[in-house]
């Protein structure tokens, strides 16, 4: 190495280097801070100069507690019914929170549970009710007589965002005592005897006339439903800007029905610049800033609905378009509160924190929550029978959660990073088409048996148009060409992932099997060969009865043992038909199976009173995660002891079935959408392939299709009538812009419970049982297989033996059993059973009646009896006092079912003919 290197050490290393780099950093720092200063003083000039900021106008104080008490004096009734009612707990609290809110401008979060239908304006009219009720009295003197009167009341003026015409069907279910809210405004009213006038004057003058109904109706005859006002016309509603709908005025109903629009009034209460009470109501998808600022006073109080359906409203970016609405509204109105009502603790928190929170100053401030409650109501209504007491908790002691992981997810998981990938880059369509995707891998992998197994179910089943319908939620060939279509961005996006390969072979593979299938199969065994019954609860009545089909295959014994009802499949709903039963009846069932439910849905049957001794979910392993952290969530902050104990014990569960089956335990990950098992969008009335195939294809705008004969009768809705009625219609005389009551599977599977088909059925049976003893006693031989001969003889049908016919006419048990255990012993296809009942000389007619109610509803299998439902339900909504006539004790039933009968109105928007 040479010794005479020029330098010795690196340049600009020595001490005087070091001291002029750093002269130097100092200089620049110190430019820095005067170039800053002198920033700083330019902008407080400038600030200066300009005019302050218009101030927050502040609230006057509400009495919250008087508000509370007003609410309680005030009688209501469910509509059409005598009996008092009171407003439910989960109603009393969102009541509560809006008038907190309006008193001082801040924001809460209320999450009812379990899960309960939400009306803004039942909200909107309640705080309206506790508001004028709660005013002060004091006596005056006028004209020589001394008066009792009411201060001026806070006003109610409210927004609902995103808001749907659908929210308002429960507000109309609820009737409001016309003795109270008359006496209470007419004390009001009073206020403007010396003169003057206003909009509030307006709404106390046609709120203080329903003292006077009576029932009467404008065409003479009296009816129960208006002797009272509804709930749902005590406050005007409509848009900031635009045209308005006929029932948006003040007790537009009674109005309409009655001679109470005859006395003359000022209109100023249905003004929305004017009135005192009105809810304005925003659509998802409107100019926001555009209505909030066409709202000249401020409202007392955002409604911001978060529930399921408001959420699908918004679309997949709710938390987005939810934060947006915030903000414009705390820009054009700063002074107004916000109640946010959420459905599901994920939800809950996340409106809590990322919506409505706050973050503290500084970099590293931390996220201060909104205030929130969490209120457990038993009753998801309006309001409640005045005498309903608290339920208490039983059952639900062993808890066990199973599920699947596997290759399954993470195909899903690879589509749905895709998702978000090119959600990320700009492509929402494409990031739309990828959820599909994996919404359709996932509701496949949760069915109890393979696609084709389920296609030959349902060709077997249903009609065609039917089966292609139902089945088309289980293809997934279409959302993948168009992801792999290489003129796409996802193609590219997934060129080195291979997302959708994964995909193709996942859904090949359930061609043959799904992971649900052997999972169940597990479970059905132990359940046919105990001595103790079991309930299995799926989400739709369509997969109970596949899964009953396709079970029957492996397990031999299981089909009698559905038949005796020692094992119930059945929808959402058969839980609470067996917790209805008398205790004797529902204690014998000691164990339920959840089969693919939602978190929500979890969480739920979780939540009711009573449950059986063994509960077991089955589940993928997404839903389980997911559920267990909400589990975990609602027990911290339910406040109820033993219901607290069931969540944790489920989540402990969970989670550690999740852990063993390869899945992490989430803590704050978002969770994966909900499996759904949609009932289809075709209803088929044609019924089947035998006589006239001239069919009428009925189309509606909510996407659904009837296809009937051209003489099968429609039910439609008749605003026409005094009362809001239905009628019947051929199908070949349906035309557009007709409503619609859609009796499909969804409507089927909420009314069944609501008129409690399964006790009429049980009746039903009994009688004829009872009929069948009668007349196979009155055959005139002496001994039981003298009189089995005959029998079978008159029948006339080779296939049927004595042996055959000995079960039908066995019926000594069963006419000792109680009600609720009894079994229909009768031949299992129609054409034999009414071979059956003719040789016994039972009519035609009356044998029809008992095939579609004593054996048709009480049987598991119902989808090939899609006429006879309608039939059925249709002759309830379209002659109701024939109906009640012949069910007095299931007059309250019926009303309910016609009220349930509105939610499944549709418009009709196109009608053709064809031949089948």
């Amino acid at each position: 190495m040479p010794r005479n290197r020029p330098f010795q050490e690196p340049p600009g290393t020595g001490l005087d280097d070091r001291a002029e780099q750093r002269r130097v950093t100092l200089d620049k720092r110190q430019a820095l801070l005067s170039k800053m200063a002198k920033e700083r003083a330019e902008r407080s000039q400038a600030a200066s100069l300009m005019p302050p900021p218009p101030s927050v106008p502040g609230r006057r104080p509400r009495d919250v507690e008087s508000y509370m008490a007003a609410l309680a004096a005030q009688p209501f009734h469910r509509l059409g019914l005598s009996e008092a009612a009171a407003v439910t707990p989960a109603y009393q609290r969102l009541v509560r929170s809006a008038a907190e809110v309006a008193s001082d401008g801040s924001v809460q979060v209320v999450i009812p549970w379990p899960p309960v239908r939400i009306s803004p304006s039942a909200i909107a009219a309640l705080l309206t009710i506790a508001a004028v009720g709660s005013a002060e009295q004091e006596r005056v003197k006028s004209q020589g007589a001394t008066e009792m009167v009411r201060r001026r009341s806070d006003e109610v003026r409210a927004v609902v965002f995103p808001y749907a015409r659908s929210t308002h069907a429960q507000a109309r279910q609820v009737q409001v005592g016309r003795h109270q809210l008359g006496a209470v405004n007419f004390e009001h009213v009073k206020r403007y005897m010396n003169g003057g006038g206003d909009a509030a004057k307006d709404f106390h003058q046609v709120l203080g006339r329903v003292r006077n109904l009576n029932g009467r109706a404008s065409d003479g005859r009296d009816y129960a439903e208006f002797e009272h006002p509804i709930l749902d016309e005590i406050v005007p509603h409509a848009t900031p800007l635009g045209e308005r709908a006929t029932n948006s005025f003040l007790l537009w109903r009674t109005r309409s029905k009655t001679d109470i629009a005859k006395q003359s009034r000022s209109n100023e209460a249905d003004d929305r610049d004017k009135a005192d009470f009105f809810l304005y109501t925003l659509r998802a998808g409107e100019r926001i800033g555009v209505d909030l600022r066409a709202i000249k006073r401020s409202p007392d109080l955002l409604i911001l609905d978060l529930t399921r359906n408001a959420r699908n409203r918004l679309g997949w970016n709710w938390v987005e378009k939810a934060s947006e609405m915030i903000a414009c509204l705390r820009e054009v109105h700063p002074a107004t509160g916000v109640l946010a009502i959420a459905d599901d603790p994920w939800t809950y928190r996340t409106a809590r924190f990322d919506i409505l929170g706050t973050r503290r100053p500084g970099r590293n401030g931390k996220q201060i929550p909104a205030p929130g409650h969490v209120t457990y109501s038993q009753t998801p209504d309006i309001v409640q029978p005045v005498s309903t007491a608290p339920t208490p908790f039983e059952g639900g002691i062993r808890i066990e959660a199973d599920g699947f992981f596997g290759d399954t997810a993470h195909g899903i998981e690879a589509v749905r990073h895709l998702a978000n990938s090119l959600s990320d880059r700009g492509d929402p369509k494409g990031a739309e088409t990828a959820r599909n995707l994996v919404g359709t891998i996932r509701r496949t992998a949760s069915l109890p048996g393979s696609l084709a197994e389920l296609a030959r179910f349902m060709e077997r089943e249903a009609s065609a148009a039917a089966a292609s319908d139902l089945l088309s939620v289980y293809r997934a060939a279409a959302d993948i060409a168009t992801l792999a279509d290489p003129r796409s961005l996802a193609s590219q996006v997934d060129a080195d992932d291979g997302a959708l390969g994964k995909a193709r072979d996942i859904m090949r593979t359930f061609d043959a099997a799904t992971p649900m299938t052997t999972l169940l199969e597990s479970v059905v065994k132990p359940a046919v060969r105990s001595s103790s019954k079991s309930v299995f609860v799926f989400r739709s009545d369509l997969v109970a009865e596949f899964a009953a089909d396709r079970l029957g295959g492996t397990e031999p014994k299981l089909a009698a043992r559905i038949e005796s009802e020692f094992i119930r499949f059945g929808g959402e709903r058969i839980l609470k038909a067996v917790a209805d039963l008398p205790r004797g009846g529902r204690n014998q069932f000691k164990r339920v199976v959840i089969v693919a439910p939602t978190r929500t849905a979890i969480l739920t049957t979780l939540s009711q009173p009573w449950l059986p001794e063994q509960v077991a979910v089955l589940a993928d392993a997404d839903t389980l995660a997911f559920a267990a952290r909400d589990a975990e969530r609602l027990a911290d902050e339910i406040g109820i002891a033993r219901l607290a104990d069931r969540l944790r014990n489920f989540a402990s569960k969970a989670n550690a079935r999740v852990e063993e089956i390869g899945r992490h335990v989430v803590r704050f990950e978002m969770p994966t959408d909900d499996i759904e098992f949609p009932n289809g969008t075709v209803v088929d009335l044609s019924g089947g392939g035998r006589g006239e195939r001239n069919l009428v294809e009925i189309e509606l705008k909510n996407k659904q299709r009837i296809i009937a004969r051209r003489s099968t009768e429609i039910v439609l809705r008749d605003d026409g009538a005094t009362l809001t009625s239905f009628v019947e219609r051929p199908a070949s005389a349906v035309k557009p812009g007709d409503e619609v009551c859609v009796i499909g599977h969804s409507f089927v599977e909420r009314a069944r419970t609501l008129v409690n088909i399964q006790a009429t059925a049980s009746e039903e049976i009994r009688d004829y049982h009872e009929l069948v003893a009668e007349r196979f006693a009155a055959i005139p031989e002496t001994s039981i297989q003298a009189k089995l001969r005959t029998l079978v003889a008159r029948m006339g049908d080779q296939s049927v033996t004595r042996e055959r016919a000995r079960y039908w006419i066995d019926l000594a048990d069963e006419l000792e059993k109680p009600l609720h255990d009894v079994v229909p012993h009768a031949p299992s296809d129609r054409e034999t059973f009414m071979r059956f009942t003719g040789a016994l000389g039972i009519g035609e007619g009356m044998a029809s009646n008992f095939w579609r109610w004593a054996v048709v509803a009480q049987r598991s299998h119902r989808l090939r009896y899609g006429n006879v439902f309608h039939d059925a339900f249709r002759g309830i909504l379209t002659d109701p006092h024939a109906a009640m006539a012949s069910n007095r004790d299931r007059t309250d039933q019926i009303r309910l079912l016609r009220s349930m009968a509105e939610e499944h109105v549709a418009v009709v928007d196109n009608v053709r003919s064809f031949k089948g």
